[in-house]
């Protein structure tokens, strides 16, 4: 009997070793995919909570990185796009931003602000992605990035207009929403 009870519970502890090590194997498996999900998201900026930058100084910044961005990933969309909609989508969003870009420049001039537009990591990580594919993938890739980074420009602008700290450039952020929600809108009709 006694050799029994031994039996049975060193096949327990085999047993409940051996969950552990499993347990153990899918905690680091889902941390690894945890962390190559979570640096995937930075990359595409889905990780950002949409703050907006409350002083007048970082959201000029953050409007000029975001027209930039818009500008340059338009001018690869005449050039690359293969679908036909999409070329002109990009033309409109190239004019609309080039003149949001000098409204900026204007209204932050009021506040003796100097708009040196640049883009920051995400948006050169963006483009990048945008000069590694063509055709039918430059085309969804194109608009899934106006998507999203319309998305996060309107939550700036609208958190601007509502709480901003300089009154031309909460005109500029109101106004210009109004513009940025047309181009998601449109991009979200665009079915390819």
């Amino acid at each position: 009997m006694r050799s029994v009870t031994l039996t049975i519970v060193a096949g327990l502890a085999l047993a409940a070793a051996a969950c552990a090590d499993r347990d153990a194997g899918n905690n680091l498996s889902t941390d690894t995919n945890l962390a190559e999900d979570t640096a995937l998201n930075d990359v595409l900026g889905a990780n950002e909570t949409a703050t907006a930058a409350t002083d007048a100084a970082g959201f000029a910044s953050a409007v000029a990185a975001s027209d930039l961005y818009e500008i340059e990933s338009a001018e690869l969309a005449t050039d690359k796009a293969s679908n036909a909609d999409v070329k002109a989508f990009a033309q409109h969003l190239r004019t609309d931003h080039e003149k949001s870009t000098a409204e900026l420049k204007s209204a932050a001039g009021t506040a003796n602000i100097t708009v040196t537009p640049a883009l920051d990591a995400e948006k050169q990580a963006m483009l990048d992605r945008l000069k590694a594919v063509s055709g039918a993938e430059f085309d969804r890739e194109f608009i899934n990035q106006q998507k999203t980074a319309h998305q996060k420009a309107l939550t700036l602008l609208q958190s601007y207009a509502s709480s901003g700290d300089n009154e031309a450039l909460k005109t500029f952020a109101g106004k210009t929403a109004t513009a940025v929600k047309g181009h998601l809108d449109h991009a979200n009709t665009l079915k390819l």
